[in-house]
């Protein structure tokens, strides 16, 4: 065919919410107050990510990041997140210490890494920028790695794949809207979405969808507080321009070869000792992801 390799398979992606990452590698470190520059973290983030893919073997791997400017769903709702710098401030981790020393870690690991896309747009979070590739690429074969309730919605998408990293096996959503749905009734505590009535669990939601969710809604004059929830929570309510900035940043990303003396100069510059044996392991796994 006049030289050129025709493509038989899809573009086999893995989407990481990079921010999720770290936090699940930071709390199931076993609290040490000596570990003041957060080694065990880093070098727990290392072994994730040569974990994901060894295992699921892509061509290109996505890690999207979180925008620290003001995210466009507080023009909805200006309480959206608020809670976080309270849990933060009482939480047995150093904030503070942690973010500046993750922050550096994350930028020399994305230098080394040149194979692999840190994506990250202003005004949007991980989950937005998630959600926006699934929608802007049906053609790839998509695998998310996430216990997230919030992805549950993507499900109607045929490209997108769950994976649940503590069940060890694919999620399956029957009813994407359904869970949209439910979600939207009950809120969000951890981002702040109120609920649109108290005391609705699953089991009252499940009643309440089966009988007429918009009945109910009408009887019980919520349409307002369901469509702000809706604004909050769809992914589908992301305004349009960040579609085509997310796409054209998908687009214009060039894949070059990972920079294994790079990273080993990393490695040690970066105080990991205890990664050493497993350096030549990690190298020869990320070299494999290319499209």
């Amino acid at each position: 065919m006049n030289g050129q390799e025709i493509k038989t398979t899809r573009e086999k992606v893995l989407l990481v919410d990079l921010h999720n990452l770290s936090m699940r590698n930071l709390f199931a470190q076993p609290y040490n107050p000596t570990d003041i520059s957060f080694v065990g973290y880093r070098i727990a983030m290392l072994m994730s990510i040569r974990k994901l893919a060894r295992d699921f073997k892509p061509n290109r791997i996505i890690f999207c990041k979180e925008s620290h400017d003001r995210n466009w769903r507080a023009d909805v709702y200006e309480e959206y997140k608020a809670n976080r710098a309270a849990a933060r401030a009482s939480s047995i981790v150093d904030f503070d210490s942690f973010f500046p020393i993750n922050d550096t870690f994350m930028a020399g690991l994305e230098a080394c890494m040149k194979n692999v896309q840190f994506l990250k747009i202003p005004h949007l979070e991980a989950d937005d920028l998630i959600a926006l590739t699934v929608m802007t690429k049906p053609e790839w074969d998509i695998t998310l790695v996430s216990t997230d309730k919030d992805f549950y919605q993507l499900h109607e998408y045929k490209n997108f794949k769950q994976w649940d990293p503590m069940k060890d096996q694919y999620v399956e959503v029957l009813n994407p809207a359904a869970a949209l749905a439910e979600k939207i009734v009950r809120g969000d505590r951890g981002d702040n979405i109120p609920p649109l009535r108290k005391g609705v669990g699953e089991k009252t939601f499940a009643k309440i969808y089966q009988d007429g969710l918009q009945d109910w809604i009408t009887v019980n004059m919520l349409q307002e507080t369901f469509d702000r929830n809706t604004k909050l929570i769809s992914f589908k309510s992301i305004p349009q321009e960040y579609h085509k900035q997310v796409k054209d940043a998908i687009d214009g990303f060039e894949q070059n070869n990972f920079d294994a003396r790079g990273f080993y100069t990393f490695v040690i510059d970066n105080g990991l000792g205890a990664f050493m044996d497993k350096i030549t392991d990690f190298i020869n796994i990320m070299r494999e992801v290319k499209v």
